[in-house]
C-alpha cells in the first residue's frame, strides 16, 4: 500500500543517516509569510490534468489510454532493470508531447527516496541523488527516441517519479528541446543549492500535500551536508487541509518546507502521499464554491 511506503521512507531515512537533526540556521531562513512576491494564481484545471496522468502511469495501458484519449500516439513500458514504469504520449495534432513517470511503488524506490548519497551527472553539470541515477537513465533510454523534435513535452510523475521527471526536463533544457510546464506531486528533493542556481528558470511546479512526508527527503542529517544540502527548486503549490492552496515561489517555499520540518517532526501523515489525495485535493479546488471560498 502507498501509506506503507512513505511510512517506511520515514524509517530507512533515520537508519541511514541517523536521527534527523534539523539544519541549525533553519530559524533565519524566509518563511512563506516574509515572501516579497506571490507568484501569479496557478491553473488548477491544467494541474489536474498533470495528476491525472501521474496517477494513471500506476494503472495498466487501458487505463492509460482511458486518460489521454484514444487519438493520440501512446508508448507504455515498465523499464527493465529498474522498478519504474513510464508512458510517452504524442499528440502531433495538438503540438504536444508527455512523459509520465509511476512514482514510489515498492520498497526499493522507497530506498532511493530516503537515501542521501550524491553523484556528479557531468551530462547535466550538477550533483545529483544518487539514488535515482539508474532510474533516470533508464526513463532517458526509453522517452528519448520516442519524442518527436520540435514538439512542446511536458513531464508530470509522483513521488520518485516526479524526480525522475524533473531529471528528464533538465535534459531536455540540455539539449535545448522545447520544454512545457512540468508538473510533480509529493515529489522528493533532487539536487543541491548547485542544481538550482544551474535550473533555476526549469519551468517546474511541485504540488504538495499538506502533511506529505516525502518532499521533506532526504532529510537534513548530518550525514545528508556532504556535497552540500539537498533543495528543491520550482514554485511550490502547498494543498491545505483546509480546502484551499497556497503558493510559494521557490525560497520561500524552500523555508517553509524547513519551518515544518522543525514544527512537524512525528505529525506528517503518509497517507497524504498518496497520489488519490492528490487528485481528491485538486477536484475539490475546481467545484464551484461560494463567495467567501478561495485562496486564503
Amino acid at each position: 500500500m502507498p501509506w506503507a511506503y512513505a511510512l517506511a521512507a520515514f524509517w530507512l531515512a533515520a537508519c541511514r543517516g541517523g536521527a534527523a537533526v534539523p539544519p541549525t540556521d533553519a530559524a533565519s531562513r524566509p518563511s512563506p509569510a516574509a515572501s516579497p512576491a506571490a507568484p501569479p494564481p496557478p491553473n488548477l484545471a491544467q494541474v489536474l490534468a498533470y495528476a491525472r496522468r501521474a496517477s494513471a502511469v500506476y494503472g495498466d495501458e487501458a487505463a492509460i489510454r482511458a486518460v489521454v484519449g484514444p487519438s493520440v500516439a501512446l508508448a507504455v513500458a515498465d523499464l527493465p532493470g529498474v522498478d519504474v514504469r513510464a508512458f510517452v504520449e504524442v499528440d502531433e495534432a495538438g503540438g504536444l508531447q508527455w512523459v509520465a513517470v509511476r512514482g514510489t511503488a515498492n520498497l526499493r524506490n522507497v530506498a532511493e527516496d530516503a537515501d542521501y548519497s550524491k553523484v556528479l551527472a557531468p551530462d547535466l553539470g550538477i550533483p545529483i541523488h544518487a539514488g535515482f541515477v539508474e532510474d533516470a537513465r533508464a526513463v532517458w533510454s526509453f522517452a528519448r527516441p520516442r519524442l518527436r523534435p520540435g514538439l512542446e513535452t511536458r513531464l508530470t510523475g509522483h513521488s520518485l517519479g516526479g524526480a525522475l521527471a524533473v531529471l528528464l526536463a533538465m535534459r531536455l533544457r540540455v539539449e535545448g528541446r522545447p520544454l512545457g510546464p512540468v508538473i510533480t506531486f509529493g515529489q522528493p528533493k533532487v539536487t543541491t543549492e548547485a542544481g538550482v542556481t544551474r535550473f533555476r528558470d526549469l519551468p517546474l511546479l511541485r504540488v504538495v500535500n499538506h502533511d506529505d512526508p516525502v518532499p521533506l527527503l532526504p532529510w537534513e542529517t548530518p550525514g545528508a551536508a556532504r556535497g552540500g544540502l539537498y533543495r528543491h527548486l520550482g514554485e511550490e503549490l502547498r494543498l491545505t487541509d483546509r480546502g484551499t492552496f497556497e503558493l510559494f515561489p521557490e525560497h520561500p517555499a524552500e523555508g517553509y518546507l524547513l519551518s515544518s520540518f522543525v514544527g512537524h517532526v512525528g505529525r506528517e501523515n503518509p497517507l497524504e502521499h498518496q497520489i488519490v489525495r492528490y487528485l481528491g485535493r485538486i477536484e475539490g479546488l475546481l467545484e464551484p464554491r461560494g463567495p467567501a471560498a478561495g485562496r486564503p
